[in-house]
């Protein structure tokens, strides 16, 4: 009985790949203005998460780009784009900026992509000055 429980036990470990860390993917700084603040629709986005999807979107789909905003590897994709709204987290020290920005105000950031391969897992939204 323990040679079947030692042979499960091996194929186990050996069924299961080890885990492999997420590293960072790419990064970007942004201009989060009124232009990335609606939608393709004119509607005025309610949430930070829809604000850069759209920032995004406004880069790589649409061509409209602030001055300040840079290239990313990952969300010319629409479907890596449709993801951030779900992945973002804001960088201790940077609470204020999701605030800020649905209030109407104009804030750069620096945002950095952690995943696998071109895949996202989480985005960290920081300050982008200073």
């Amino acid at each position: 009985m323990r040679g079947v429980f030692l042979i499960a036990a091996f194929l186990l470990l050996v069924a299961v790949p080890p885990a492999r860390a997420q590293q960072l993917i790419g990064e970007y700084f942004a201009l989060l203005s009124p232009v990335d603040f609606y939608n393709s629709n004119g509607v005025r986005l309610r949430d930070f998460g829809a604000i850069l999807q759209q920032d995004r979107a406004n880069f790589h789909r649409f061509g409209r780009r602030d001055d300040l905003d840079q290239w990313d590897p990952v969300f010319g994709d629409a479907g890596q784009r449709a993801r951030i709204p779900g992945i973002w987290s804001v960088v201790q020290g940077s609470e204020y900026i999701p605030g800020a920005v649905l209030s109407g105000q104009t804030r750069y950031v620096w945002v950095r992509i952690y995943g696998f391969g071109t895949v996202p897992s989480y985005i960290l939204v920081s300050e982008g000055a200073g």
